[in-house]
């Protein structure tokens, strides 16, 4: 294999060894052409860069390139070649074959590395490709050329990030021999300069960095007349102090979970902002509902990126057993401690405590993750005040509040990595392959609480089947009770957020427990309620921040709808049933279902032209039910609800309405060809009216036209 080096000296190696190189004018024009690798590179770029301005005439070029091609020939044979194109020449070289362009592609590969410990391998392989100056820095016009500015730039950019990094992963020692290279190379770039100070003072090596800092001063003032920058100073101050290295380190974190599975998008938007530079400490929100695994994450996550916070990791949960918001006076009392302070000298006031807070975590970098929260105000004391630390929150409600939080908001697993959690936690193998599992994770509404549940069950009972469980768990009514083995159970977590709801979003909630879609349309909510959209709307947002309903945006209809998975519905129709009495719940379900009855003769009266209305109390409900924006698309974005409302109506045994219902959607049917959903209709509402003993609606649902 052959090499062509210009990370310095212009040097060629066939094999590993020396290679003699050619006359100085072929050795010029081969070292212009290998700063850019397989570009084609113009005739007056090389007549300057190779020669130098007015020196080379395009007869000496083409002369050099002659020569050059056939000692390419001689060296590489086919590896390597001179083309030639109307707008100058091009070297076709194997990347790999250049130490400039293996230098940049390790760069690239760095900014995008997720783990710590892979960049800092890339960012020292890139240096160590650097003998020197680019070409030796020899060749007039070098100094001032674009490419060559640009590589030594990155060169330092490099250098800056791997000081960086290597402090925050604790790798100080074998970081400093490369910077310092690089450093005395760019003795004019402050930030490097500065980033070898810190580098060298968290290394133990204060007086080294003291020194560093003087010369840096003395360069500055001797030869450009200025004084140091900021940062310079900054670096000196920590050299000053001695790097901070005997201050305590905490490392607060829970296990991390050993089955952790999927999340792999979710835990790349925590930790790869970690890796790059930043302005400000980083904070993370990650919410969703009881259940979905906000603590795993940010667990698993944090114990992921520890190396990239010397300073320590704290961690607390915020709110107790009993559901009382812990107090962040008393937070901040525990860190203050573990961080070193005096306890006899940590002040008594909130705003103090967090005052001194931000100045021990100033310049060390800690990772806090704060579990459970209640709101931002109880968050905001918590959070260091300067870069290079990161922040991540969990709680059950949406902490829109906190300035510059990136919000990351959890649902349900994958359907593949719910299967391998569940094949995890029941130590079976071959799940993957079973239909049976699909099914528990799909009934499990692939939450990872009530997927590890069922797995504990699979591992507790050898004798269970997949195909037994899932049988079992198909069973709405006994679903919840399935879900619990051993003290892990789903239903207190939802227990918990439940019952932090105030009244008004609470009885919300459980009346929701009324509907049988899994998705619904604000209107519908206003129904059951008996309030206007406006108030419904207000509670449905509230339950979402609750991580107890999903906002689905607009329909086609242009409807605003919310949406919940199985086990919430469920539980809402568990404390429904536990909370109101009977004819409080068959009153919402006629007032929804008179609702839809409302809809569908008022949008059937525009769109068809019908005149039928229903009288009576039936359509009562129509008061609080706004028309849509598309009337046209309305059914298409409904059908689903519609048919569930219908069944609904025949199972509560509300004849009068089913048989209403059913006459008002069929000209949908009808205009729509839905003809096999039709028929399902009409055969509804014909039973209805027979069991209503109503021969008027049964024959006029037989005359309705097909």
């Amino acid at each position: 294999m052959v090499e062509i080096l210009v990370l310095g000296d212009l040097v060629v190696r066939s094999e590993g060894r020396p290679v003699p190189l050619p006359g100085p004018s072929v050795r010029a024009l081969l070292g212009v052409l290998t700063l850019t690798p397989g570009e084609v590179v113009g005739e007056e770029r090389l007549l300057t860069l190779a020669w130098g301005a007015d020196k080379g005439t395009r007869r000496g070029l083409q002369c050099a390139a002659h020569r050059l091609r056939r000692w390419l020939r001689d060296v590489a044979g086919t590896a390597c070649s001179l083309e030639h194109t109307g707008a100058g020449y091009r070297l076709a070289v194997p990347d790999d074959a250049v130490d400039i362009a293996r230098f940049t592609r390790r760069v690239r590969e760095s900014e995008t590395a997720a783990d710590p410990r892979r960049r800092l391998s890339l960012l020292a392989a890139a240096l160590g490709e650097w003998r020197g100056p680019v070409l030796g820095g020899r060749s007039e016009g070098l100094d001032a050329d674009p490419v060559v500015w640009a590589v030594e730039q990155a060169r330092v950019d490099c250098a800056a990030a791997l000081a960086d990094l290597a402090c925050r992963l604790g790798r100080q020692a074998e970081a400093v021999p490369l910077v310092r290279e690089v450093a005395a190379a760019a003795p004019y770039d402050e930030p490097l300069q500065a980033a070898l100070v810190r580098l060298l003072t968290t290394a133990g090596r204060p007086a080294e960095a003291l020194r560093q800092v003087e010369r840096v001063r003395r360069r500055l003032a001797d030869e450009l007349g200025i004084a140091p920058s900021a940062e310079i100073r900054s670096a000196h101050a920590a050299a000053l102090r001695g790097g901070g290295r005997l201050r305590p380190v905490p490392r607060q974190l829970p296990p991390d979970v050993p089955d952790f599975t999927g999340r792999a998008a979710e835990a790349a938007a925590i930790s790869e902002p970690m890796l790059t530079a930043r302005r400000g400490p980083l904070v993370f929100v990650i919410t969703g509902m009881p259940g979905i695994g906000k603590t795993a994450l940010a667990v698993h996550v944090a114990h992921r990126t520890a190396a990239l916070f010397p300073g320590g990791q704290l961690y607390a949960v915020l709110r107790g057993p009993d559901g009382r918001p812990a107090d962040p006076c008393d937070v901040l009392g525990r860190f203050l401690r573990v961080l070193g302070a005096d306890a006899a000298a940590i002040p008594a006031a909130l705003d103090d405590r967090a005052a001194l807070y931000r100045s021990l975590t100033a310049d060390r970098g800690v990772q806090v993750i704060l579990d459970d929260a209640v709101d931002e105000a109880q968050v905001r004391p918590l959070i260091p005040g300067s870069s290079g630390s990161a922040v991540l929150v969990t709680g059950r409600t949406f902490l829109g509040g906190l300035a510059g939080a990136r919000q990351i908001r959890l649902t349900g697993l994958d359907g593949p990595d719910a299967v391998r959690l569940l094949g995890r936690v029941s130590g079976r193998d071959g799940l993957a392959d079973d239909p049976a599992a699909a099914r528990i994770v799909r009934f499990c509404d692939r939450i990872p609480l009530a997927v590890r549940v069922a797995g504990v069950r699979l591992a507790a009972r050898p004798a269970l089947s997949p195909a037994r469980l899932a049988a079992a768990l198909r069973d709405e009514d006994r679903r919840l009770d399935g879900l619990e083995v051993h003290g892990l159970a789903v239903r207190p977590g939802l227990d918990a957020a439940y019952c932090a709801l105030d009244a008004a979003p609470r009885r919300a909630f459980r009346l929701l427990g009324l509907l049988r879609t899994p998705d619904f349309a604000a209107w519908t909510a206003a129904a059951l309620l008996d309030v206007p959209v406006h108030t419904a709307t207000a509670h449905l947002e509230t339950l979402a921040d609750a991580g107890l309903l999903d906002p689905l945006g607009d329909d086609a209809a242009g409807q605003p709808r919310y949406g919940r998975c199985d086990l919430l519905r469920l539980y809402a129709a568990e404390r429904v049933r536990a909370t109101e009495p009977r004819p409080a719940r068959d009153a919402a379900v006629r007032r929804m279902l008179g609702g839809w009855l409302y809809l569908l003769e008022e949008i059937g009266a525009r769109l068809f032209g019908t005149s039928a209305r229903t009288a009576g109390p039936a359509r009562a409900a129509g008061h609080r039910v706004p028309l849509p924006e598309c009337p046209d698309a309305w059914y298409d974005a409904e059908a689903d609800a519609v048919r569930a409302a219908l069944e609904q109506a025949w199972e509560h045994g509300h004849d009068d309405l089913t048989v209403a219902l059913a006459g008002a959607a069929l000209p949908f049917l009808t205009r729509l060809g839905r003809d096999d959903e039709r028929r399902r209709v009409l055969r509804m509402g014909l039973a209805a009216a027979d069991r209503g003993g109503d021969r008027t609606s049964r024959r006029a649902l037989l005359g309705m036209p097909a």
